[in-house]
C-alpha cells in the first residue's frame, strides 16, 4: 500500500509539472505502468510515437530520433519486448524518445522518409521540454535515414551523434545484393534518382559526415553485412576525424545478442559523451 500511494503521489507531481509543456497537459498522452507518457503524432504516411520518461516531465531534454527496420512501423519500439527493453535503457538516462514511421514500412532514406521523420520532429517539438540536443538510432534499414538525417542535416540542425543497430548504410550494396530488396527501394523512390541517399557511397558530397558514430554489427549477420554496411561506414567516418564506436556482437540479423538492454545502455553512454 505504501508502494502504491508512493506512486500515485509521485504521478500526480509529475502530471501537474507538466503544465509547463503546452501540448503534454492536452488529450492525447498516454500514461504507461513504467512511468513513462507517450504520444501518438498522426500522419496518413504512417503515425509516429513521441515517448517521455519521468526524467524528462521536469526538465529539458535531448531527443532521439529512432527509425525502424524494413517492413516495421514506429509502433515497433513499444510493442516489441526486446526493443522495449533497448529504448527504455536510453530513455531512462534522460533521453526523449520520438519513434518515426519513416513515411512507411519500406522507404529506404527517400525523401519521403526523411520528410516525415522532419515533420514529426516538428510536430513533437512543442510536446515537451528541449534542451536542442538531437540523436539519431537506426535499426536495419532505419540506419539510411538516421545517418542521412546527420549528414544531409535535413531538420536543419547538426545531429549531436547516430547509433547504428545492424545497420543499413550501403544503398547500392542492398540493390545489388538481392532482388527483392532492388523492386523494394525502386518502389520506394518511384523512379527518383538515390543520388545523395547513400550514405556510405555518397559520403563525400555530404556536409555532416563529422557526426560521432555508434555501430552495432555482427559477422554472423546475413542479412546486413556490417564489412560492407556499418563497418565500412565507420571507417569512413575515422577517416574524417569523427568519433567513432563498434560494439560487436554474435548471432543473426537483429537477435537478442543485437537488440536488449545491454547495447540500450551503452548507446545510451554513447550520445552522452558527445553533447
Amino acid at each position: 500500500m505504501r508502494n502504491g500511494l508512493k506512486a500515485v503521489a509521485l504521478t500526480l507531481v509529475a502530471l501537474g509539472s507538466l503544465g509547463n509543456v503546452q501540448a503534454q497537459g492536452s488529450a492525447g498522452w498516454k500514461l504507461d505502468p513504467d512511468g513513462r507518457r507517450s504520444l501518438i503524432l498522426p500522419d496518413p504516411a504512417g503515425d509516429s510515437q513521441l515517448v517521455v520518461p519521468p526524467v524528462c516531465w521536469q526538465r529539458a531534454c535531448p531527443v532521439v530520433i529512432v527509425s525502424h527496420g524494413r517492413g516495421g512501423q514506429a509502433s515497433d519500439g513499444s510493442t516489441h519486448a526486446p526493443f522495449d527493453a533497448l529504448l527504455d535503457a536510453i530513455d531512462v538516462q534522460g533521453f526523449v524518445l520520438l519513434l518515426s514511421s519513416d513515411g512507411g514500412r519500406e522507404t529506404w532514406g527517400s525523401l519521403a522518409a526523411l520528410n516525415t521523420l522532419r515533420w514529426a520532429y516538428r510536430a513533437a517539438l512543442p510536446r515537451f521540454q528541449h534542451n536542442g540536443r538531437v540523436y539519431t538510432l537506426g535499426i536495419s534499414m532505419g540506419g539510411l535515414p538516421a545517418t542521412l538525417t546527420a549528414y544531409r542535416r535535413t531538420l536543419g540542425i547538426p545531429i549531436n551523434a547516430v547509433a547504428l543497430v545492424a545497420g543499413r548504410v550501403n544503398l547500392n550494396n542492398a540493390v545489388r545484393t538481392s532482388k527483392s530488396r532492388g523492386r523494394s527501394v525502386a518502389a520506394a523512390y518511384g523512379g527518383a534518382s538515390t543520388r545523395g541517399h547513400d550514405p556510405v557511397n555518397d559520403f563525400g558530397q555530404f556536409v555532416g559526415t563529422k557526426t560521432p558514430l555508434l555501430v552495432v554489427s555482427s559477422p554472423q549477420d546475413q542479412a546486413v553485412n556490417g564489412v560492407k554496411n556499418g563497418l565500412l561506414l565507420a571507417m569512413l567516418v575515422r577517416r574524417v576525424g569523427a568519433k567513432t564506436q563498434v560494439i560487436g556482437v554474435m548471432g543473426p540479423h537483429l537477435n537478442r545478442q543485437y537488440v536488449n538492454a545491454d547495447i540500450g545502455r551503452q548507446i545510451g553512454l554513447f550520445f552522452r559523451a558527445h553533447r
